[in-house]
C-alpha cells in the first residue's frame, strides 16, 4: 500500500515542481507534464528542500500542502502523465482492431469452485438463464395469453 501512495504522491509532486519550474501548462501542447524538465531549476530545488527538511516532523499532508497547496491524495497528476500514451494505446488498439478487456466465461468460475471443493451461499455460480428457463417462460407466456383470451 506504502508503494502505491508514494506513486501517486511522486506525480503529484512532479507536477507542482514543473509548474514552479514554468516547465508545465495545462492548456498548453507544448508545455506538458510528460514533458517538463526540472534539471537544474533552483524553484523545483526549493520545493523539494522544503520537503526534506520537513522530513518526518509533520504530517504527510501537511507536508504535501506545503510543497503542492494541496493537501490530499490526488491522483490527476499521474493520469495526467499518462494521457498521451493512454491516447496512443486507445487509437492503436483501434487501428489494429485490438480487444483490451476480459471475456467473461461464467463457467470457468463454477468450475474453478467446484473443483476447489468450495460452497458458494446466497446466488447461482452463473446469472445466466439455462435453455430450460428459457422454454419455461415462453410456455407460462402462452398459458396466460390463452387465458386472457379464453376470459
Amino acid at each position: 500500500m506504502k508503494y502505491f501512495v508514494a506513486t501517486i504522491l511522486q506525480f503529484q509532486i512532479h507536477k507542482a515542481m514543473c509548474r514552479a519550474a514554468g516547465q508545465y501548462e495545462p492548456d498548453n501542447d507544448e508545455m506538458q507534464l510528460h514533458k517538463c524538465d526540472i534539471y537544474r531549476s533552483k524553484e523545483a530545488g526549493k520545493i523539494l528542500k522544503r520537503l526534506m527538511e520537513q522530513g518526518s516532523s509533520v504530517p504527510w499532508g501537511d507536508a504535501l500542502y506545503a510543497a503542492t497547496g494541496e493537501s490530499r491524495l490526488n491522483g490527476t497528476a499521474l493520469r495526467e502523465y499518462f494521457r498521451p500514451l493512454e491516447e496512443w494505446l486507445q487509437n492503436e488498439n483501434l487501428r489494429t482492431a485490438e480487444f483490451a478487456g476480459w471475456t467473461y466465461d461464467g463457467d470457468y468460475c463454477k468450475r474453478s469452485i467446484e473443483t476447489a471443493g468450495l460452497e458458494v451461499y446466497g446466488g447461482f455460480y452463473n446469472g445466466a438463464p439455462g435453455p430450460g428457463a428459457h422454454a419455461l417462460l415462453l410456455l407460462v407466456t402462452v398459458a396466460l395469453s390463452l387465458l386472457s383470451l379464453w376470459r
